[in-house]
């Protein structure tokens, strides 16, 4: 389910870019990010009813980075940089430019492979 939702989201992230939607796209790319990150806690049996923003951050990274070691630690950099633009493209006047959303669906699209390919 979780896997599914982060797929759609990443689908849509790449429609908004195409369409010059970045602060769009860049919402979107946070979220397929979101949505794989709580499937690869789920897959090691890490599960909460909600996540908060900071919560799936903080256990993604403790504990299938640094104990696990089962994701690189440049998906977390990703993790919490896309966060960042994901609150500059919702809740900043200055937005995104066409370059961080780029970036951001990009890291969407590795974060959300490498998670398919783990679990």
């Amino acid at each position: 389910m979780a896997l599914d939702r982060a797929q759609e989201a990443l689908d849509a992230a790449r429609v908004c870019l195409e369409a010059g939607l970045y602060h769009s796209a860049t919402n979107r790319a946070y979220y397929a990010m979101f949505w794989a990150a709580q499937a690869a806690l789920a897959h090691a049996g890490i599960r909460r009813a909600e996540w908060s923003h900071a919560g799936l951050q903080a256990s993604f990274i403790r504990e299938l980075i640094r104990m696990r070691k089962q994701y690189s630690a440049l998906l977390g950099q990703h993790l919490n940089r896309a966060l960042q633009l994901r609150l500059d493209a919702d809740y900043r006047p200055k937005g995104v430019s066409q370059r961080q959303a780029t970036q951001a669906v990009s890291w969407a699209q590795a974060f959300v492979t490498a998670v398919m390919e783990a679990i």
